[in-house]
């Protein structure tokens, strides 16, 4: 293989985020430092869609349309799974085992996710369209088809079970959507810098939303 090992994993995991629809909870992103995360400065961060497209690139929604960003998923998904067939027989079982391995991680981690974005989303986003929960629905269904594919056509895959919609996102849960999506690089697009201007009298203004976005990106999720 001209690749190396860890070129094909970002490839494949690319497959996963892009394109991706999400939100940042704020009742759950506080527990990580109240005093910080509940000062208006920071309002348009939360509670709010968020779309990466097909091409990679990312914004705020604004409660635009979506579902036609998603339904390319289950076929990006799909070209994993012919990606990963080709691979068995190209790497040694050492080494597929360990790719299939860390794939899998990845892929639990967005089913999971991706499940509790739909349990709660109508409590968390105001004013949601239907079409835009729709896009969320499409996307947990897309992933847990796949990972339901991954499971059938590859004996050794990792088993794991699915826990309940109903458990609270935790710190660990949110600490892991930081760890799994930065390995990647992925996003590597024009993003404005992040830093909030402030008056002369140093009086706090809130946050643009595309000033939202690109905080929300690069400090939040990693993405550079």
């Amino acid at each position: 293989m001209n690749k190396t090992l860890n070129d094909v994993y970002i490839a494949l995991t690319k497959q996963l985020y892009v394109p991706l629809v999400f939100f940042i909870p704020k009742r759950i992103w506080i527990q990580f430092n109240k005093d910080v995360w509940e000062d208006k400065l920071y309002d348009n961060l939360f509670d709010k869609v968020v779309l990466i497209n097909s091409k990679g690139s990312n914004a705020l929604l604004k409660n635009g349309k979506s579902i036609h960003h998603i339904v390319v998923k289950k076929e990006r998904l799909d070209r994993n799974t012919f990606k990963l067939l080709e691979l068995q027989n190209d790497l040694n079982k050492m080494q597929f085992q360990f790719l299939l391995n860390k794939y899998c991680t990845q892929l639990d981690f967005c089913r999971r996710i991706s499940s509790w974005f739909v349990e709660n989303i109508r409590n968390d986003v105001r004013d949601l369209k239907i079409e835009n929960f729709q896009s969320f629905d499409l996307q947990q269904k897309a992933f847990e088809d796949h990972w339901d594919y991954i499971q059938d056509s590859f004996k050794d895959a990792p088993k794991i079970e699915l826990s309940s919609n109903k458990e609270k996102l935790n710190k660990n849960d949110l600490k892991s959507f930081q760890d799994l999506i930065k390995p990647s690089g992925l996003f590597l697009g024009n993003i404005e810098n992040e830093k909030i201007k402030k008056t002369k009298k140093e009086k706090k203004i809130l946050v643009t939303e595309e000033e939202a976005t690109a905080f929300l990106l690069k400090t939040v999720f990693n993405m550079e």
